[in-house]
């Protein structure tokens, strides 16, 4: 019986090892190619996602977060910090999918962009258009009515400079990785804006 017992837990352990090992054959082959994680999602999120370049406008978010603690203990309350954050996540979606639209010929012919969702046929121009006024009205508004028009304002332009100038000026001229440098800056303004319920000139840490 004793013997019995020793020949199953031996089993069960062969079992558990093989287990093991065929999972991490799973696993490393989803590691090595990184299309197969892409096919598990799904094909409308992700091209929503890719029209928000969501990785993008996490860390955009990120720098606003920065900015809103900067501001200290006279920081605003949970409450403002949750709707900077969303209003800027949803500005910097609407300015990025704007960006994809005037830009999807382009896009087209550099193998970089060849995969963005406006490329791909993935979603349609006016999928697109429709989505980025989405995000630009409940970004901007969420920012008025959440935090204060100055954020809102800054918010709104950031949307302009982004999708407008600075890829009016990409094609033709260096001067817009200056409007770049501009755009990247202004998000943890919002941030410290939002927590002091609006800017002041003469504040030193501006």
């Amino acid at each position: 019986m004793l013997l019995g017992l020793c020949c199953r837990a031996h089993s069960c352990r062969q079992q558990i090892t093989r287990s093991k090992q065929v999972l991490l054959r799973i696993l490393s082959t989803e590691a090595k190619d990184p299309t197969i994680r892409e096919k598990k999602k799904s094909p409308f999120v992700k091209a929503y996602a890719d029209l928000a370049k969501a990785r993008l406008s996490a860390l955009v978010v990120s720098t606003t977060a920065a900015g809103f603690l900067a501001a200290g203990p006279v920081g605003g309350d949970f409450c403002t910090l949750v709707s900077v954050l969303a209003g800027t996540a949803l500005c910097s979606s609407s300015a990025a999918a704007y960006n994809q639209i005037w830009e999807r010929d382009r896009d087209a012919r550099m193998k970089r962009t060849q995969l963005r969702p406006l490329v791909t046929g993935a979603l349609s121009v006016s999928q697109a258009t429709a989505a980025a006024t989405l995000w630009g009205i409940s970004g901007t508004s969420l920012l008025y009515f959440g935090t204060d028009p100055v954020t809102c304002s800054l918010g709104f332009s950031n949307i302009v400079l982004y999708s407008g100038l600075y890829t009016l000026l990409k094609p033709i001229s260096v001067t817009n990785t200056w409007v770049g440098a501009v755009v990247g800056a202004i998000p943890p303004v919002m941030g410290y804006s939002a927590a002091t319920a609006g800017l002041s000139v003469a504040d030193p840490t501006i």
